[in-house]
């Protein structure tokens, strides 16, 4: 359960009683969807340009997703997922 912590700082607890910034769960969040993106994207021997051309996502953007500086609306992981074949579930689990 989130709580405020300061102005707009917002702290979450894990199963283990330890407090998360939400900011922190944001980022190993997007760690790991980045990071998998990668590695399915190379297994699948797709290029950045080549995605691009297949999602109509500048290349550019592709690139600074991969290494954390863009955040990826919903939208354009679907696009992603679909330029490599694929699509992309998003599932909510207990703590």
């Amino acid at each position: 359960m989130a709580k405020k912590a300061a102005k707009s700082d917002f702290i979450v607890t894990d199963k283990k009683g330890n407090c998360l910034k939400v900011e922190q769960m944001q980022n190993e969040l997007k760690a790991s969807i980045m990071g998998e993106f990668v590695r399915l994207r190379k297994e699948k021997k797709v290029t950045q340009q080549i995605l691009s051309e297949r999602t109509g996502i500048a290349r550019p953007n592709i690139a600074r997703m991969e290494n954390g500086t863009y955040n990826p609306t919903v939208d354009m992981l679907v696009r992603i997922a679909d330029g490599l074949d694929m699509k992309v579930e998003i599932n909510w689990v207990e703590k």
